[in-house]
């Protein structure tokens, strides 16, 4: 599904190279926003949104099994986990 995943230079971004040759660049403040982990869920639950800092970039990258990456983040979030199908409807939703 992926054929690369890595952060931008500045680390404010994650590009994304797709196997039917589609690029994506998904920033962090996007994905931190969108994460789908308790805590974060619990955020949106009890303020309604995420609050994410201004300067927010990626710190780490790591493949979480076959089908997913989890993100780490400059806020010190580290729960967060996308499956590769997730990253696509994120992808797709910014598209529109």
């Amino acid at each position: 599904m992926i054929d690369q995943l890595t952060a931008t230079d500045d680390c404010k971004a994650l590009d994304i190279t797709w196997h039917d040759g589609d690029v994506t660049t998904l920033p962090a403040a996007y994905l931190r926003e969108q994460a789908r982990d308790a805590w974060t869920i619990r955020q949106k639950i009890d303020f309604g949104c995420v609050q994410v800092a201004p300067d927010l970039s990626i710190t780490a990258l790591h493949q979480f099994g076959p089908a997913g990456v989890n993100v780490h983040f400059s806020d010190g979030h580290d729960h967060a986990i996308y499956p590769f199908v997730y990253l696509r409807e994120l992808s797709d939703q910014l598209d529109n």
